[in-house]
């Protein structure tokens, strides 16, 4: 069953409210689903995701990587964190079934490369086995780390109790820096083609001090470690490309107005999360209102409508708070629910068949 336009926009505006405040503005947090920067067709509905990191001989492996000083587990385990990750935020979007397939084929786990493609007898095959309508492929995959080191002064405690003090001492810092690169291909059975295919990297610093190299690399994540966390979201990272997912948007209000009182009124039911009040509160206080407030008073309806999934509503009252009143901020705003719009009608195309 297809969803219509208006659930989809209340879907994505709809799920989650913050207020926040201080003493001089107000925020709104709304919890929206954005699109995603691939759009795959609406039949894809499951995904498959396949490990293809297998390497083709393991001995030759096993010396590569002792000659890049990544041992074959380390890799293993990044790899799995990657495959993990990437299925979880999956999950996390309404857009897909995902299912991880239980083999793992041939590819490359030191590789830089990308390997042939999978041919469509191999993708058809996955795809009635797990019956799923595509298939993503983690098609190779490669990690390090690298440890740098300068000399620098640190702070340290001598002493103890009334007579403790701290000193700078002549010391050791360590840098160990992750970088992961994944290769991923999406796959399309029906249209025989790939959607997409990108080397998706993530890099991650991490750093530690002391007196010796031996104590700060101690302290220093250990490499294993580094590169597991960097796997983890390099997949999240690729999961965001392909699926919508949800993001956090803050909106701006004014919270009160020196010659009229019912902004703030407005504003008070907006913090209850009564926005058909508060616009209407608003509304209501437009003929007598000065020309400065009057501007705050159409900003502030223009971001209840968005709040309350009217998009098309808020950018007439934001553009009117421009045009009659010059607020330039509505200029901007304006602009704002213009891509907004059209994240909406791109997102209503993704998930019509959801």
């Amino acid at each position: 069953m297809k969803t219509t336009f208006r659930k989809i926009l209340n879907l994505i505006l709809s799920i989650g409210l913050v207020l926040q405040f201080s003493s001089c503005s107000k925020t709104v947090t709304m919890t929206r689903l954005v699109p995603a920067a691939v759009s795959v067709s609406p039949e894809i509905q499951k995904i498959v995701i396949v490990d293809r990191t297998k390497p083709q001989n393991e001995v030759i492996n096993v010396i590569e990587g002792l000659i890049t000083g990544e041992l074959p587990f380390e890799v293993r385990n990044s790899i799995e964190a990657t495959l993990s990750s990437l299925q979880q935020t999956l999950n996390t979007s309404p857009r897909y079934q995902v299912v991880r397939a239980n083999q793992r084929l041939t590819g490359g786990m030191f590789g830089q490369i990308f390997p042939h493609p999978l041919d469509w007898y191999t993708i058809e095959r996955l795809c009635a086995e797990y019956q799923a309508d595509a298939v993503l492929v983690l098609e190779n995959f490669n990690a390090d780390f690298v440890t740098t080191e300068q000399e620098k002064l640190i702070k340290k405690s001598v002493g103890e109790g009334t007579n403790a003090r701290t000193v700078e001492v002549k010391g050791i810092g360590v840098e160990g820096i992750a970088n992961v690169s994944a290769g991923f291909r999406l796959y399309d059975p029906f249209q025989k083609s790939i959607i997409d295919q990108q080397r998706f990297q993530k890099t991650n610093t991490w750093s530690a001090e002391a007196e010796t190299k031996t104590q700060a690399l101690a302290l220093l994540i250990a490499k294993a470690e580094a590169t597991r966390i960097v796997g983890e979201l390099a997949g999240a990272g690729y999961a965001t490309k392909i699926a919508p997912m949800y993001v956090d948007v803050d909106r701006g209000f004014f919270p009160k107005s020196k010659t009229h009182p019912a902004v703030a009124e407005g504003a008070r039911y907006a913090e209850v999360d009564q926005w058909e009040q508060a616009i209407q509160t608003w509304e209501s206080a437009l003929p007598n209102a000065d020309e400065k407030t009057g501007g705050m008073l159409l900003y502030n309806i223009a971001v209840g409508y968005e709040v309350l999934g009217s998009l098309d509503l808020a950018k007439d009252w934001a553009g009117r708070a421009y045009t009659e009143y010059g607020l330039k901020k509505a200029k901007n705003y304006v602009r704002t629910l213009d891509q907004e719009i059209q994240n909406a009608n791109l997102l209503n195309q993704q998930l019509q068949n959801n």
